[in-house]
């Protein structure tokens, strides 16, 4: 009996992935302290199939079903809190005044009184200080590469020729239930004018048990086309403010794109912690890993103290 193209595709999908697997390293288990909310660390990697016969399903506009959630919120990156209009605000620079003609020197007069100048560190002033994240207290901050485990699995996948990364990132979050945990708005892939090629959200929420959590994936791929066709079926849903991006270099130029077609991701999941997870699709793959996360306590502020004609530090008592 012959099986389906879908089925064949998705079968050719799995055996590829199966070495893939074996290169991620285990992960460590990390349990929450007695009365503390769990958390968890998220790792994700999505790419497309570069050789997949598409034209073997059926894709219709009619029954797209795609949209932002309204609880919907974005990964904060380093970059984000980095980006000022006036750097000089954190370097205190003055700016040089404009050299005046020379003038004759006058009668020598008396001396004028010393100006004092200011020595040591300006008192503290909240619109000169910068907060930078917290990356192991706060939620939903994007993770350094130091903190990645998918390095030799995604490289990998970009020197195979049949498969193209399109969006990676990792994580931390708390482990709660689904009405109290955001969407994670996500973008990759290439740009094309204001839209990604890849758009959409995740959640990740607590599951039914203590080892076990719920993924929620609705993504989908647009493939554009910079041919002036006069109407297109396909349509995007309206991008959130918080997925806008800044200006790019693609954005500035007066090339409009057409939408040929939009290919949904839509997956429903529930997962064991520890695990590393595989969501196939027919034009694209999904790696998942989820692994326990202990916050650790807040740091204890030190302040000096005097003893003895000699200084030392004290923790404050909490």
């Amino acid at each position: 009996m012959s099986r389906h193209p879908s089925q064949v595709i998705k079968a050719r999908h799995g055996a590829a992935l199966w070495a893939l697997i074996s290169l991620l390293p285990a992960a460590v288990q990390a349990q929450p302290a007695p009365g503390q909310e769990p958390w968890i660390q998220v790792e994700m990697t999505l790419f497309t199939y570069e050789n997949a016969n598409l034209e073997a399903e059926v894709w219709s506009p009619e029954k797209l079903a795609i949209g932002f959630p309204d609880n919907l919120i974005a990964l904060q990156q380093l970059a984000d809190v980095l980006q000022l209009s006036d750097w000089s605000v954190l370097t205190g620079a003055i700016a040089t005044p404009p050299t005046a003609a020379p003038v004759p020197s006058p009668t020598p007069a008396a001396s004028p009184a010393p100006v004092a100048r200011e020595i040591g560190p300006r008192p503290y002033a909240p619109a000169d200080s910068v907060t930078l994240p917290d990356l192991e207290r706060e939620a939903f901050q994007v993770l350094p590469p130091a903190a990645h485990d998918f390095v030799t699995t995604n490289r990998t996948l970009s020197q195979s020729t049949g498969h193209r990364i399109v969006y990676h990132n990792a994580w931390r979050q708390p482990l709660r239930r689904r009405s109290a945990t955001p969407a994670i708005g996500l973008q990759g892939g290439r740009e094309f004018g204001t839209r990604a090629e890849v758009e959409g959200s995740v959640i990740l929420y607590a599951g039914s048990t203590r080892d076990r959590m719920m993924l929620e994936a609705n993504l989908w791929l647009t493939q554009f086309s910079a041919d002036q066709a006069p109407s297109s079926p396909w349509a995007l849903p309206v991008l959130p403010a918080v997925l806008e991006r800044t200006q790019t270099q693609a954005e500035t130029t007066n090339e409009s794109y057409q939408i040929s077609r939009i290919i949904e991701f839509r997956q429903s999941r529930e997962m064991r912690l520890e695990q590393f997870h595989y969501l196939d699709h027919p034009a694209m793959g999904m790696l998942v890993q989820v692994t326990p996360w202990q916050v650790p306590p807040p740091p204890q502020p030190e302040i000096p103290a005097q003893e003895a004609g000699h200084s030392a530090t004290q923790p404050v008592a909490p």
